[in-house]
């Protein structure tokens, strides 16, 4: 799935050769999890090997760089992988990497989840660089005096307190000045210096030579080399910020994760267990569920609903489950869910016969399920 880059301009995009280990086909991974709210509808997308791994007796589950990558970007206030620059060593890298155990510099690896559709890549920073080192960052501008070239420039503003009409240069008197929140003339106070004060004016002086002037000769500073250039001569190297498309793509990763493994499980008990099924109630409607079984040896069925959210499961998530359960009227109906549960859910689950399981992650879950099939299995006579 990694592409070769190309660098437009000295974008640094490619400067890094560095992949993510074990990516594998996230890209089909994700794709087919773009959706919040019709996850379990959709056809499923098998998880590469790679991504989930087992036990003997236990399933365990585990994820992908990938996968921590983007789990990190959500915890981030706007969902957005912005670069560092180190100015002193000229090196560009993204802080974020290391958090997953890769190379900060590894710009590869966000290209391609742009190419993936997972992240939004935006332009971040122009860094204007020197023309003959475009590798250094590190510039700097400075003021020159257009008669004498000397550095010693100073800007000078002149102000006008609105109320009495006193006039004076910021050299002689500075009404931002929070120690000196009086006019001169009339002792009234500044609470407000943009509202009081007008500034009609503003030039440059020079300190060596006594020259006032408009507008002073502008230079860009090449820091490590020691040379001047001109602005009109910078070259422009493009940083750029990452911005996660749909900050549910985590989850709905980790919800294809654990119904894969939930598959396994049921397997185990012998239950013909199938994902993302049709399944017609005793409406004649036609219902979605991410994961029904039914018994071998009982024909007994089950209805496994998988609901995470940030914002926790809600009345309108029970009402989406009610509807299908109290259709297909199967002997048992399970809600798992690592999101929070809001207040009255449980209540309602247990009103209408649904097992309710919430646990901070998918390991305690699985465990959960396992003890609720396994006691279930257990009273029905059934041998593993």
């Amino acid at each position: 799935m990694f592409r070769k880059k190309s660098i437009p301009d000295v974008s640094l995009e490619g400067k890094s050769a560095h992949k993510l280990a074990n990516f594998g086909s996230i890209s089909s991974f994700f794709k087919n999890n773009s959706s919040t709210s019709n996850t379990e509808s959709e056809p499923r997308t098998s998880i590469p090997d790679e991504c989930v791994s087992f036990d003997a007796d236990v399933v365990k589950p585990s994820t992908t760089k990938a996968v921590r990558l983007i789990q990190e970007v959500q915890k981030l206030d706007d969902r957005t992988i912005k670069p560092f620059v180190d100015y002193n060593e000229s090196l560009l890298f993204y802080p974020i990497l290391s958090k997953i155990d890769e190379m900060q510099d590894n710009v590869a690896c966000l290209d391609d989840l742009v190419s993936d559709g997972i992240l939004e890549k935006k332009v971040y920073e122009k860094l204007i660089v020197c023309p003959v080192h475009p590798e250094t960052f590190s510039s700097s501008m400075r003021l020159y005096c257009p008669k004498c070239r000397s550095m010693n420039v100073e800007k000078l503003n002149l102000f006008e307190h609105k109320k009495c009409g006193f006039i004076t240069e910021s050299t002689n008197f500075d009404f931002s000045d929070q120690d000196n929140s009086h006019c001169p003339s009339c002792n009234k106070p500044i609470k407000n210096f943009e509202k009081e004060v007008r500034v009609p004016a503003m030039w440059y002086q020079c300190n060596d030579c006594n020259e006032k002037f408009d507008n002073a000769v502008i230079k860009l500073h090449c820091r490590k080399y020691e040379h001047d250039f001109d602005t009109n001569s910078g070259q422009f190297i493009t940083t750029f910020s990452y911005k996660l498309k749909n900050s549910e793509i985590s989850i709905n990763s980790d919800t294809n994760q654990i119904k894969d493994e939930l598959l396994k499980l049921l397997q185990g008990f012998n239950f013909d267990a199938k994902l993302n099924t049709s399944i017609k109630g005793k409406s004649g409607n036609i219902h979605e569920i991410p994961i029904y079984a039914k018994s071998k040896i009982t024909g007994e069925s089950i209805l496994i609903f998988i609901r995470n959210q940030p914002s926790g499961v809600d009345q309108s998530d029970m009402n989406s489950i009610l509807v299908p359960k109290l259709d297909i009227d199967p002997t048992n109906t399970l809600l798992v869910t690592v999101s929070g549960v809001n207040d009255g859910i449980e209540n309602l689950a247990t009103h209408y016969g649904i097992h309710l399981i919430s646990e901070p992650d998918f390991s305690q879950i699985l465990s959960r399920v396992e003890e609720f099939v396994s006691e279930w299995y257990s009273k029905n006579g059934g041998k593993k």
